[in-house]
């Protein structure tokens, strides 16, 4: 993957960058999750992004917004280069409560037409070639919350967020899940709220999501319990807490999963 980077800043906070993809490839976009919100705003491209069971076809000057513990995927539809900004960013340091005004359904904004969202990105690579250190991150914080008032306006305007479901049975069979997240003991028992068979489900996951149901499920399940551990919750709590049978198998799963133990220790990073 060809990707040429034309600004970046990092912070335990905030990470910035903008970059363009010369020649994607469908493999280097598996499906995955953030500690962290994720804003992604096209200049150009042909993509899509898919979110659970839902897959929006994207454009010019979209604004794609990813909530922590969203499992979710860009898939490239015919390989072309493309431009975008990416933030990742800690949704709790905002003011103004600005984040909960954002309503949970909405996950793309089309911008398209839009000069005032264009210029905030451009001004976040300006200065992100001007300053850095705490000024730089102070500067991308106050433009991030810039974008969130710019997405209520655009969202109480249009109030569009079109998309299309990947398939009605996975589309079903994710909502289940996201229902029942804690409580689901097999994946026969969401196969048997669908009256499908086990294998049908798994190809339906691996088609769709390139990832099996029950590798699905362990990581919303672990996007979960890490959230609560940063909140301060006790690793032995959480465990059960978020639908693992004992503690051994969550301290297993984790440390595979994130690189380190649920008390913060670094292993070696073993990939998801």
């Amino acid at each position: 993957m060809d990707r040429i980077i034309h600004s970046q800043f990092e912070s335990s906070d905030v990470y910035y960058d903008y970059a363009s993809i010369k020649v994607p490839s469908k493999k280097n976009f598996e499906p995955h999750f953030h500690d962290m919100t994720e804003i992604i705003f096209y200049k150009y491209g042909d993509v899509s992004y898919q979110v659970g069971g839902k897959k929006y076809k994207l454009s010019k000057n979209m604004l794609v917004l990813s909530r922590p513990t969203d499992i979710h995927c860009i898939q490239v539809d015919e390989g072309r280069e493309y431009e975008r900004y990416n933030i990742l960013f800690d949704e709790k340091k905002l003011h103004f409560n600005i984040y909960e005004k954002i309503p949970q359904d909405v996950n793309v904004i089309d911008f398209n037409g839009n000069v005032d969202i264009v210029n905030i990105f451009n001004k976040m690579d300006f200065y992100c070639k001007k300053l850095s250190g705490e000024d730089l991150k102070k500067m991308l914080t106050n433009l991030i919350e810039e974008i969130f008032f710019n997405i209520i306006i655009e969202v109480n305007e249009k109030r569009e967020n079109t998309y299309t479901e990947t398939n009605p049975t996975m589309y079903k069979a994710l909502e289940y899940i996201d229902e029942n997240l804690l409580t689901i003991k097999s994946i026969e028992e969401i196969c048997n709220q669908l009256f499908i068979t086990k294998s049908h489900l798994h190809h339906l996951f691996i088609k769709h999501l390139n990832i099996t149901p029950k590798k699905y499920i362990t990581a919303k399940r672990l996007a979960l319990a890490r959230q609560e551990i940063y909140a301060g919750k006790k690793a032995t709590e959480v465990c059960i807490k978020c639908g693992f049978q004992d503690y051994s198998a969550f301290f297993r799963a984790y440390k595979k999963h994130f690189g380190k133990n649920p008390s913060g220790i670094a292993v070696k990073d073993e990939g998801f």
